[in-house]
């Protein structure tokens, strides 16, 4: 069921400040898989944001990683189509909002799920990590950086033989589960003048 690896929605924020300080979360989502249904995945999500942002300068998230468990009453539904292993892409949003209450979509097109082998007992824990496009606050005071309520993936289980199961490659969503704070972090963002100054 390894299917479920699917990177988990970061934000953007980091821009060309030198001080960055890494964010680690963990989320549960319930992602709606084909034939076995509704199963819920645990995302540990991890990036670094920077420290402070000048108004004007496009900042960026760096370091952005997300590392999904299955839980094992998924992964034998994989395994009874004979898969041997996982692979794929998966797409990531995020919302940065800035000072004045704009916000601005953040999209990860299309990160990597590289092939996984799909264990014999157990969870299926797979990691995927890419690049966060860059992001313009259109206002200074503080950005909120936070995932977004759903993402998705396009993924592939593989026979032993590198042969497709019968499920082909099917797309998958995953929504967040309710009550979670979905806040990475805030990047205060300074008005330009005032950053020139200090």
């Amino acid at each position: 069921m390894a299917g479920t690896v699917l990177a988990v929605g970061v934000a953007a924020a980091g821009a060309g400040v030198a001080s960055a300080a890494p964010v680690t979360k963990t989320l549960s989502y319930t992602c709606a898989f084909p034939l076995i249904g509704n199963g819920q995945v645990s995302t540990d999500i991890a990036v670094t944001l920077p420290d402070a942002a000048v108004l004007g300068q496009p900042i960026e998230a760096t370091d952005f990683s997300a590392t999904v468990s299955v839980p094992e009453e998924t992964v034998n539904g994989f395994d009874l189509l004979g898969a041997a292993t996982v692979e794929g892409s998966a797409t990531v949003n995020a919302v940065v909002t800035d000072g004045a209450g704009a916000a601005q979509d953040v999209v990860m097109q299309d990160l990597p799920v590289p092939s996984t082998p799909i264990p014999e007992s157990g969870p299926l824990v797979v990691t995927a990590a890419g690049p966060v496009p860059a992001v313009t606050p259109d206002a200074a005071g503080d950005a909120t950086v936070a995932v977004a309520d759903t993402f998705t993936s396009k993924l592939t289980p593989k026979k032993a033989d590198g042969s497709d199961t019968a499920l082909g490659t099917f797309d998958l969503t995953c929504t967040v589960d309710a009550g979670q704070d979905l806040v990475l972090g805030t990047v205060p963002v300074a008005d330009a003048a005032v950053a020139h100054r200090s």
